[in-house]
């Protein structure tokens, strides 16, 4: 995969869109499938390449067992598996070693499928290392219950507890039969300076994983398969505002997709020479960007932060490529820019007409 990366020249779109128009005549030929996702990923499309090489080799595991190896090596381990697939370390499994006493003491927990390891508002002051079996991680958002993480042998589970006086912000709960070897945050940032490149590993892992669990509480992303999740997370970045910033000017147009983690922005129609119009507030769960996403049309209200704020920022060409995947998540976006659209259009007008 790293090589793929350093490679600079990217086809034409025009010979992606050839490419594509192939595959939909040939749906079950593999090769054209592999030139497909070879051609997407050098033109750092990663979320369709990944797609598209995972249909190839779903017909090349049956066909030509030897050719699918081939293509998992170049595209990785994501396209071998179903779609709960979440990137797997087994790196952490050398704290195993490290707590080696503390297993003699019985600090292994043996849990059956459909038990649960822990529950979202408990008081967070374990740490799980998943030795063996799979966990499913939920959380509630807006009144609805949605996976949001599914952890491997290897994983570590229950970060909250590295925050003082945390609760657990997701409950923990068997796929299948597992082992755990618990210990608390004292016990694992002593683990950490023996082995300081897992204390780096565990930072980078948390942020993604962060970062997965907030994409996966939103309405749009709940049938998204868990590998792609990972693969969007990764690409996509946070940007922070304090209260009063301008999050886009008037007239402007927005560069990429904005999912609003925290906080409240509020909306102006603001025109030189007139007097500003407030139009309406996004909150958390609300959707910057889509009419240019949607529609290619500049939204020419200002956006401004009223309290400090999150949010987390997707590449239009990324979304794009999830809609072509997943048509779900087209509708549901287009559903919410339509929402939206009508709504600040209406609201406009009703200002407009208490100001006159």
């Amino acid at each position: 995969m790293g090589s793929k990366k350093n490679k600079k020249i990217s086809p034409s779109q025009e010979s992606i869109n050839t490419l594509k128009e192939l595959c939909l005549m040939h749906g079950d030929d593999p090769t054209l499938h592999v030139r497909l996702a070879d051609s997407l990923w050098k033109a750092g499309r990663e979320v369709a390449a990944l797609a598209i090489a995972r249909k190839a080799y779903q017909v090349l595991k049956h066909e030509n067992p030897a050719e699918a190896q081939v293509v998992a090596e170049r595209f990785g381990r994501e396209i071998t598996v179903d779609e709960y697939y979440a990137p797997v370390s087994k790196a952490y499994l050398e704290l195993a070693h490290v707590f080696n006493k503390l297993k003699r003491k019985k600090q292994t927990l043996n849990i059956d499928k459909g038990d649960i390891l822990y529950t979202k508002g408990e008081t967070a002051d374990t740490i799980y290392l998943l030795i063996s079996g799979e966990m499913a991680i939920h959380a509630e958002a807006n009144g609805v219950h949605a996976l949001v993480n599914y952890i491997h042998e290897g994983c570590l589970l229950g970060r909250d507890a590295m925050r003082k006086e945390a609760t657990y912000q997701t409950t923990a709960v068997a796929v299948k039969p597992s082992a755990v070897l618990q210990f608390s945050r004292k016990q694992l940032q002593k683990a950490f300076l023996k082995h300081p490149d897992l204390e780096i590993q565990f930072a980078k892992d948390s942020l993604l994983r962060s970062r997965v669990e907030m994409l996966s509480s939103m309405p749009a992303f709940a049938r998204v398969p868990m590998g792609i999740r990972f693969l969007l997370a990764k690409r996509s970045w946070e940007v922070s505002y304090q209260a009063g910033d301008v999050v886009k000017p008037a007239q402007e147009h927005m560069a990429h997709v904005a999912f609003v983690l925290k906080g409240v922005l509020h909306l102006y129609d603001e025109h030189v020479g007139q007097e500003k119009i407030y139009c309406g507030r996004m909150k958390e769960g609300d959707i910057l960007g889509l009419n240019a996403l949607m529609h290619k049309e500049v939204l020419t209200l200002k956006i401004q932060a009223e309290t400090d704020a999150e949010v987390l920022c997707m590449s239009f060409t990324d979304i794009e490529d999830l809609m072509d995947i997943q048509p779900v998540v087209r509708q549901k976006l287009m559903d919410a820019a339509l929402d939206f659209s009508q709504q600040i259009t209406r609201t406009i007008l009703l200002q407009k007409k208490l100001n006159t």
